[in-house]
């Protein structure tokens, strides 16, 4: 509606006005200038009212856009039996995929198609794939946030399904690309949400993940105070504080979800430093489009189109799978001493990744 009206509001001054000039210059009884001046006035009355319905109409259509997300939220069928029913088997951090197919409301390719494999407990898994291949929905599907799929999911053996959610959560821990840091000293966001933890268990798990070095470099230490977007702290140090908050109740399984990508180098380093620490004694899940950072990765699965298209150590893909050689050639054009040309690989249509 503004696109209409701010031009027609223009087109009322100026018209006006030409039009004024116009007859005090061609017409037998000259237009005095007070008249003028009225007209202009009146033009300005009628075009106002008009730019205030189309700004009234612009708050409409973004308020029916903020009520519908609302509404999507609410309108989704709650958790509740899934949080006070199921089973509490001790986790392990074995993980299984068997035919398992799964796609977003409203769409109609599958995010995952039939995609089966299995992950010993303890170790650490990467996940690969251009954007759209599915990688994050796993990372979604493992936390139980979606469970309308076919097939089956297995932790340590037992369905999914029939595991209580809380129980599965509190096993489960994740770092996002982006993660929130409360309003409150650092110790609060360590430990938030986690009744019982204490503060040496706070200091152990940012020691596990390097974040030790910069806290105690602050000027109150644990108690310094973060403001609201942690705008005193750097973005490595950040990811770090979300790592340490990840670890703190020692979680069986570990999901890091494109956890470095917004990185600088050096931040980047830092963390993927500590991974191998971090990984001692539980399941990793590492989402990047970076594969540099899942070379120490134990198996690192290569996914297309919602597929399992490999899955095997660094070296041994970088033989046998084409994708996964295409794809670390295009970062690593450097490393490759012949410099050769690699054939390209179909792209796949983007997906809900």
């Amino acid at each position: 509606p503004a696109t209409l009206t701010m031009p027609f509001q223009r087109y009322c001054q100026f018209g006006v006005l030409a039009l004024g000039a116009y007859l005090a210059v061609k017409s037998n009884s000259p237009l005095e200038i007070t008249s003028l001046f009225g007209f202009m006035m009146l033009g300005g009355r009628v075009a106002g009212p008009l730019v205030s319905i189309a700004g009234f109409m612009q708050e409409v259509q973004r308020a029916q856009a903020s009520i519908g997300q609302v509404g999507g939220i609410l309108n989704r069928p709650t958790e509740k039996w899934a949080l006070t029913h199921g089973l509490r088997p001790k986790f392990e951090g074995e993980i299984e995929f068997d035919d398992v197919t799964f796609r977003y409301e409203g769409t109609k390719t599958p995010a995952l198609d039939k995609m089966t494999f299995k992950v010993p407990a303890g170790t650490m898994l990467g996940l690969v794939g251009r954007s759209g291949s599915g990688k994050s929905t796993v990372t979604r599907l493992l936390q139980g946030i979606n469970r309308d799929y076919s097939g089956t999911i297995k932790i340590d053996g037992t369905d999914m399904r029939e595991i209580n959610l809380r129980h599965l959560r509190k096993n489960f821990g994740m770092v996002l690309q982006d993660n929130f840091l409360f309003r409150g000293s650092v110790r609060d966001n360590i430990i938030a949400g986690r009744p019982g933890i204490s503060f040496e268990d706070a200091v152990q798990a940012a020691r596990l993940a390097g974040a030790e070095e910069f806290i105690e470099r602050l000027p109150n230490g644990y108690n310094t105070f973060i403001q609201e977007g942690s705008p005193n702290l750097s973005g490595g140090q950040k990811q770090r504080l979300a790592i340490a908050r990840a670890v703190v109740s020692n979680p069986r399984v570990l999901i890091l979800d494109e956890a470095t990508s917004a990185l600088d180098p050096e931040s980047e380093a830092l963390v993927n430093a500590n991974l191998l620490r971090i990984a001692a004694g539980r399941t990793m899940v590492i989402v990047s489009h970076r594969l540099s950072s899942l070379i120490d990765c134990d198996m690192i699965m290569v996914l297309e189109r919602g597929r399992t298209v490999d899955i095997g150590p660094h070296e041994e893909l970088l033989e046998r799978c084409a994708i996964y050689r295409h794809l670390w050639l295009q970062q690593n054009r450097h490393l490759d001493p012949q410099n050769r040309k690699q054939p390209p690989v179909a792209m796949s249509p983007a997906e809900g990744d």
